[in-house]
């Protein structure tokens, strides 16, 4: 895995929203957070098990990576990452399997850590990405490319969708340019594979979802004018989900205010919708306008309530710079530190505090009471295997699903991921080679 990234990565989900990110994240440097780090050596096990050609488990309690920029010491692979892995190259497995069925005219090649530059179709050279595995069938005889399908490993737990993914389309359209005017291709597929999600696997299709290369183009191009965007000097600011991970948002240390200033110009703007200022400034009547939520429009609601997480933002800073001017010496009226709630620790190190309460006559089951451990932390016991978690999981671990709460989603609908994706997404397609094939049988990805 490549350590250098381009401007405009095709794995960045911020510049298509905000053409001025890639000015403003400039700025900072691009350190990997602790997550990414850990990602990182799964996808270095998936490079190793697939150009080598092997299972996961051959790997499990070696150190692997040694030498990386983000982790010179490399990973210790352990069983958990071995499975999560494994579930990856086992779909791989079972697509090549389907394709040589699909295409008996054609070889089925499989790609790891391969360069897709989208960018060069478009004359750009600052928008390119590196794709986890690539599968295309190729004809015998003429070679021609009749298939290809990307498939993006992603190690977390944060949801990841395959549709209208500006990630995926960018790794397509990569792959896809250099055979787009030869018309050969007829079919294509881009693929999420994420074990720590359900389901694990899930895709768009261009037979199951009707997707035609050409809609892909058309994807690509309103990247391509995104990306346009971004080359102004003075391209603006547009705040959303995206600045999450931006390295410009406060919440991370950065500096935009973006988020914040279209916060306070939704108050300001429905403060004057609601009750006309009529010449008096818009916040005398602000406190008045929503003192009766009831009287606000669905939208209103709405936009009030995706206001606050920016505004909350700008408060914190101005609490955190309350705290360092206090701590420096300076007077801020109405401010000063008090102490918190506190609470009580034991005076002595463990070991001599057991042997004060036994002295008090205290049974160890009163100074170490038990507890039952969580599903959690059975499932993780390194002494079971995934059989036995398994049947573990399925005999005596009941899933309630948590309270309903608020939360945030895009105020345009967007596509959802069908019916049958959702159910049977990790699923082989009908008349395919079977999910439950015997775990040793022999890979074949190449």
């Amino acid at each position: 895995m490549s350590g250098q990234h381009a401007r405009l990565g095709c794995s960045n989900k911020r510049w298509p929203h905000c053409p001025g990110s890639p000015r403003e994240e400039a700025q900072y440097p691009d350190i990997a957070g602790e997550a990414a780090i850990d990602g990182t050596g799964s996808h270095i096990l998936l490079e190793l098990c697939l150009v080598n050609n092997v299972h996961a488990l051959q790997y499990d309690q070696q150190i692997i990576g040694v030498g990386h920029e983000d982790n010179p010491s490399g990973w210790l692979v352990g069983l958990d990452r071995c499975a999560r892995v494994q579930q990856c190259l086992d779909y791989v497995s079972r697509r090549v399997q389907e394709l040589r069925v699909q295409f008996p005219e054609g070889t089925v090649r499989v790609g790891s850590e391969t360069r897709s530059n989208p960018g060069e179709y478009f004359h750009r050279d600052d928008w390119w990405g590196t794709v986890d595995i690539t599968i295309s069938v190729v004809h015998s005889h003429t070679n021609e490319v009749l298939y290809i399908e990307v498939v993006d490993y992603k190690d977390g737990k944060m949801w990841v969708t395959a549709t209208d993914n500006s990630q995926l389309v960018s790794y397509l359209w990569g792959k896809v340019h250099p055979h787009y005017q030869a018309k050969t291709l007829r079919g294509h597929r881009m693929t999420i594979v994420q074990p720590k999600t359900n389901p694990v696997i899930r895709y768009t299709d261009s037979e199951r979802d009707g997707q035609t290369i050409d809609n892909v183009e058309t994807s690509a191009v309103r990247l391509a004018t995104a990306a346009a965007a971004t080359d102004d000097p003075f391209a603006v600011l547009i705040p959303g989900k995206h600045c999450q991970w931006c390295a410009a948002n406060p919440k991370r240390g950065g500096h935009c205010t973006a988020a914040a200033d279209q916060s306070l110009q939704t108050v300001v703007n429905m403060s004057t919708e609601i009750i006309p200022a009529g010449g008096v400034p818009a916040y005398e009547y602000l406190g008045q306008a929503i003192a009766d939520v009831s009287q606000l429009t669905e939208m209103q609601l709405s936009e009030l309530s995706s206001a606050r997480a920016a505004l909350n933002a700008v408060f914190d800073d101005v609490d955190a710079e309350i705290v360092t001017r206090i701590e420096a010496g300076k007077h801020v009226s109405g401010k000063a530190m008090r102490p918190g709630q506190g609470s009580n620790g034991w005076t002595f190190d463990e070991k001599t505090t057991v042997k004060k309460l036994k002295a008090r006559r205290l049974k160890l089951a009163d100074i170490y009471p038990q507890k039952l451990a969580s599903p959690a932390q059975i499932l993780k016991h390194p002494d079971l295997t995934d059989a036995q978690k398994t049947r573990l999981e399925k005999d005596l671990v009941t899933y309630t699903a948590g309270k309903l709460k608020l939360t945030d989603v895009a105020h345009t609908e967007a596509p959802a991921e069908s019916k049958v994706e959702l159910m049977f997404g990790d699923l082989a397609v009908q008349g395919s080679v079977p999910v439950d094939a015997p775990v040793d049988a022999p890979l074949s990805f190449f």
